[in-house]
């Protein structure tokens, strides 16, 4: 996919000052002509933000520790968009969005990912690992599956009156 336009704008959102009169600080993310809007989590003193740099003036203990946290969630906005163009499929601003914040499903079993890692010893076998050694990660394999099973099987229920578990 070719990107034209690629903009991360982090801007205070005045309106939604906090009891300690500190505003939040959201984020706007740009891919071509889509964009999707987010909050970053973090809050300022509206008098030490600077619209321009998208980061908060002087050297208080404040302004510090914000701007560095504003700084790794640019360099993790920025990665997750890298890693949409290395993929090569079409994307929008709020793929990027949910990519940075985790929404994409991403995470990996435990059997999957011990299945990818026999797929690559099958084809090394012979080269620089010994057979022996995938029989013996087949066996992990079928030993956790079983375990995964029978803990599966094994659900808990709490017993509303005592509070204790009991097996179902």
């Amino acid at each position: 996919m070719k990107v034209e336009k690629f903009k991360v704008l982090l801007y205070l959102k005045k309106s939604g000052l906090d009891k300690s009169g500190k505003a939040p600080i959201m984020g706007r993310i740009t891919v071509n002509q889509s964009m999707a809007q987010f909050s970053s989590k973090l809050s300022c003193t509206p008098s030490l933000w600077n619209p321009c740099e998208s980061r908060l003036d002087g050297k208080s203990r404040e302004a510090v520790e914000v701007n560095q946290k504003i700084e790794k969630l640019l360099l993790a906005v920025h990665s997750a968009f890298d890693s949409l163009v290395v993929c090569n499929k079409p994307f929008d601003a709020e793929t990027v969005k949910n990519l940075y914040q985790g929404s994409v499903k991403t995470q990996v079993t435990l059997l999957a990912l011990l299945d990818r890692h026999m797929e690559e010893l099958r084809s090394r076998v012979g080269i620089d690992v010994a057979p022996t050694t995938l029989q013996t990660y087949k066996y992990t394999h079928r030993s956790l599956g079983k375990a995964n099973n029978r803990l599966l099987q094994q659900v808990s229920i709490v017993n509303p009156k005592s509070g204790r578990l009991r097996k179902a």
